[in-house]
């Protein structure tokens, strides 16, 4: 299921943040057997779209990550496809409150987002 949240906001009054911010350490209980490792960010990859990759592999244990700037390549709006053990047993909205929470700093300086999550 495609969830996209829509930030109603002039674009000249968006104040262009950096998609670059400190990671924050996110709290959940480790899976019983450690997930495969996930590929390196594609090499194709714009700035932003690998900020986002890293902060959500790295958090989430993704199994299976692939992060689009859909915004033309002003790194505006991302559509995120992810796939993390931690996300078993958890609601979808649950899921998507775990993708958001980490990408916090980084929503507030985009127009858009779409997430795509399944437990791996």
């Amino acid at each position: 299921m495609l969830h996209t949240i829509r930030i109603a906001r002039p674009l000249a009054a968006t104040p262009r943040l950096p998609l670059f911010s400190s990671l924050r350490p996110f709290s959940a209980a480790a899976p019983a057997a450690a997930p495969p490792p996930l590929a390196p960010a594609d090499p194709r990859y714009s700035l932003g779209e690998r900020t986002l990759h890293e902060k959500l592999a790295n958090q989430l244990q993704a199994t299976k990550l692939n992060v689009a700037d859909i915004s033309g390549g002003c790194g505006s709006m991302f559509a995120i496809e992810i796939a993390s053990p931690l996300f078993k047993g958890k609601t979808l909205v649950k899921q998507h409150r775990m993708v958001t929470d980490i990408l916090q700093e980084d929503i507030k300086g985009m127009h858009g987002i779409q997430i795509k999550t399944s437990a791996s």
